[in-house]
């Protein structure tokens, strides 16, 4: 799959109903306990459901796949995210999300991405914000911005097919991508990073102070061996506040009492 090139991949009938019971399960349990909705599967990826994603979504990319995190998201008309990018590829050269339906059996066009940005990497940016009647995207690295009309960027956005329970929607997270909030859903996604030529981490790192969590996987990959540990040092972050606060930060914070109450729906 290339990054800049293949904005999603739709693999269909991945995984069987017992595998969604368990995420659905897993994703209750884990919010009721640690109140957040993010690294739902970190103490679970020994169990069978989340081999069968990982082997599934490796099978297709031919290539090794290594968890990062993921998050259990609710989205309605009250909530509609803006374009954004993951903040994790300010760190890693390069990534993947799995998006997950588990909630309702079937929706349409479940996000969309910007097209002809962050397509190539002479049109790459980090950020985007309207400004009136245009969208600015801007790099974080050199100071480059652009713009696009708002009319134009919405025409012409991409649209993801049909997505039905059991299917795995692999997105690539370097595209400004937005979820559909027409349809109330509950979905998972988890996100895994590939290594690239010189390793996990980008060569053109952003300054962290605006996103802890660019700064703890930073230090993280630098000071362990193996991904196993790095793994264990995201664990070990996240049983304290510190480290839980740094590691949530990204995943709308404001929103996580909404998640607890919707996730009891499931």
């Amino acid at each position: 799959m290339s990054e800049f090139v293949t904005p999603y991949l739709l693999i269909q009938d991945a995984l069987d109903p017992g595998d969604l019971e368990f995420l659905r399960s897993a994703c209750k349990q884990y919010l009721f306990q640690e109140g957040i909705p993010c690294y739902v599967l970190i103490n679970n990826l020994e169990s069978p459901t989340f081999i069968k994603i990982k082997t599934s979504l490796e099978q297709r990319l031919g290539e090794s796949l290594y968890y990062l995190n993921d998050f259990y998201i609710y989205t309605d008309s009250s909530f509609k995210t803006n374009w954004h990018m993951d903040t994790e590829l300010f760190t890693f050269e390069r990534a993947i999300n799995a998006w997950i339906l588990l909630s309702p059996d079937v929706v349409e066009d479940p996000l969309g991405f910007i097209d002809r940005i962050n397509d190539g990497s002479e049109r790459y940016f980090h950020s985007v914000r309207a400004d009136g009647d245009k969208y600015v995207f801007g790099d974080y690295s050199t100071g480059k911005v652009t713009a696009r009309s708002v009319e134009s960027v919405e025409a012409e956005s991409i649209h993801t097919p049909t997505t039905k329970l059991g299917d795995i929607l692999l997105l690539n997270p370097k595209r400004f991508h937005r979820t559909n909030a027409n349809v109330p859903k509950h979905a998972l996604s988890l996100k895994f990073v590939l290594k690239g030529g010189s390793g996990f981490l980008s060569c053109s790192q952003v300054d962290p102070i605006f996103w802890p969590e660019v700064d703890i996987y930073n230090k993280l990959v630098k000071s362990t061996q193996t991904w196993e540990d790095v793994v264990d040092g995201i664990r070990r972050a996240l049983k304290t506040e510190t480290g839980r606060k740094g590691l949530s930060a990204g995943f709308y914070p404001e929103k996580f009492p909404l998640y607890r109450r919707m996730v009891a729906s499931l």
